[in-house]
């Protein structure tokens, strides 16, 4: 049997009520070999916890990657963010096995928009350390005795060559044979060269050399990378200089305190949300972000679908009460109150202000605001 109509049968087989899937991988390329496995990705309702799983179905070696679509989407996230997009590509590049849900090829859409923008430019301090650690390993290989040492070196050159290459050209990593796939098709000729390079120590350092010279040169004396946190001022930010300048929902308005625009910080949001009467805001999450709420004033709700059985549940809260919003949860606040607003206060694992808005609370998929 194909690998399509394998995928297809074990789909059906072990998950009849999957909302979709997708067969992605070696199986469907060139690359296929005799020992190449079925890489599925299923997406289920209701499920508890993802999970992945390599099982063998009817003497076919199976990779299971089970997602909730939130789940889907935050592991997703997870890869782009690393660079090394392997569940998007599963999912774009795949074949669809089946789609009860009927949206399976607006999560392919919306994968390959993603892929296809690519990583973005490296920031400075991650091209920097780039280039120091392939400078530190082409010493070391001009300086090894050892024949065990020398040939972990040459790999290390080649890879870290590949990494250097792809990063400086805003292109996406991989990790094993995905990197070497990565290379190929940004430049496959630097791939040979580095291939065929490896079993000899000077031409593979001159090979390495000229990644290291496209991407800015050599660099070892002088690289410093700070790692020192605690000599830093504190900041300051009064009341009246918060910011509407973040990412906002119809209903309701943000106004940003501390954030890398306003106080410099690299992992936390904080800030505050106003919720006018009779009024609530439109269905959104907060993608990766963990958030926290503690109510300053008002009556606000919350709401969210309960994952147990997908009805509404309403948290009804008071002055002094907190609420946990967990990654990538769909929900909204409400504000009863015909007369008094509703005022909370914020603050989010991530830097960033993400806010996704969606038709409805049972919409996992969505983008972030300006893509």
């Amino acid at each position: 049997m194909e690998p399509v109509p394998a995928a297809r049968a074990l789909v059906a087989e072990l998950f009849p009520d999957a909302l979709y899937a997708f067969l992605g991988g070696s199986a469907l390329t060139g690359h296929r070999t005799s020992r190449s496995d079925l890489d599925v990705v299923v997406v289920l309702d209701g499920l508890a916890m993802p999970y992945r799983e390599s099982l063998r179905w009817h003497d076919w070696p199976v990779d299971l990657l089970v997602h909730t679509e939130l789940s889907l989407t935050g592991w997703a996230d997870r890869d782009l963010a690393a660079r090394r997009p392997t569940l998007p590509r599963l999912c774009a590049e795949g074949v669809v096995l089946t789609d009860r849900a009927g949206r399976a090829a607006e999560v392919q859409a919306v994968m390959r928009e993603r892929l296809s923008a690519g990583p973005g430019p490296a920031a400075p301090r991650m091209l920097d350390r780039a280039r120091y650690v392939l400078s530190d390993l082409l010493d070391d290989l001009a300086g090894a005795t050892d024949p065990g040492e020398l040939a972990f070196i040459r790999w290390q050159v080649v890879e870290e060559s590949a990494r250097l290459a792809l990063t400086s050209a805003g292109r996406w990593h991989g990790s094993g044979k995905w990197l070497l796939r990565e290379l190929r098709a940004y430049d496959a000729a630097l791939a040979d060269e580095l291939l065929s390079a490896h079993d000899d120590p000077v031409r593979l350092a001159a090979t390495a050399g000229g990644v290291l010279e496209r991407a800015g040169g050599r660099l070892w004396e002088g690289y410093r990378a700070d790692g020192d946190p605690f000599h830093q001022r504190l900041r300051h930010i009064a009341s009246g200089d918060l910011t509407s300048e973040t990412a906002q929902s119809s209903g309701m308005h943000r106004l940003a305190a501390v954030s890398g625009r306003t106080a410099g910080s690299g992992k936390l949001w904080m800030g505050q949300t106003h919720v006018a009467p009779s009024t609530r805001s439109a269905d959104h999450h907060h993608g990766e972000s963990e958030t926290a709420i503690y109510v300053v004033s008002g009556t606000p709700s919350f709401v969210f679908l309960d994952p147990q059985d997908a009805r509404e549940t309403r948290l009804e809260t008071k002055p002094g009460d907190y609420i946990f919003v967990p990654p990538y949860v769909p929900h909204r606040e409400e504000n009863p109150d015909p007369e008094q607003e509703a005022v909370v206060v914020i603050a989010r694992s991530t830097q960033d202000a993400i806010v996704v808005n969606l038709p409805d609370l049972s919409t996992h998929l969505g983008r972030r605001p300006g893509a």
